[in-house]
């Protein structure tokens, strides 16, 4: 791909509590601040209500579906750019 891609898998004990937010968030600084990429993206199953909240929590926004060539399921493609990283963290 040509961006990297931040992602998060938790046990459903854990859902809710605003770890995957939080440690999303952390990779997300992480990459613009430390590492300087220019992109990140972020991919789920369509449906994935939960993920996409997440998703735009970080400012990310959704660019295309597509379909998983592996399982067959449409996903959603989300991404953020350093640009709008610097805007919505001044």
């Amino acid at each position: 791909m040509p961006a990297v891609e931040i992602g998060w898998r938790l046990g459903r004990s854990h859902w809710g509590q605003g770890l995957a937010t939080e440690a999303a968030a952390a990779a997300v600084r992480f990459g613009f601040e430390e590492r300087g990429l220019e992109r990140i993206v972020s991919i789920t199953q369509v449906g994935n209500d939960a993920s996409e909240r997440i998703m735009t929590k970080l400012g990310m926004h959704p660019v295309r579906e597509t379909v998983n060539p592996t399982y067959g399921r449409r996903v959603r493609v989300y991404e953020l750019s350093s640009d709008q990283y610097a805007t919505t963290t001044r």
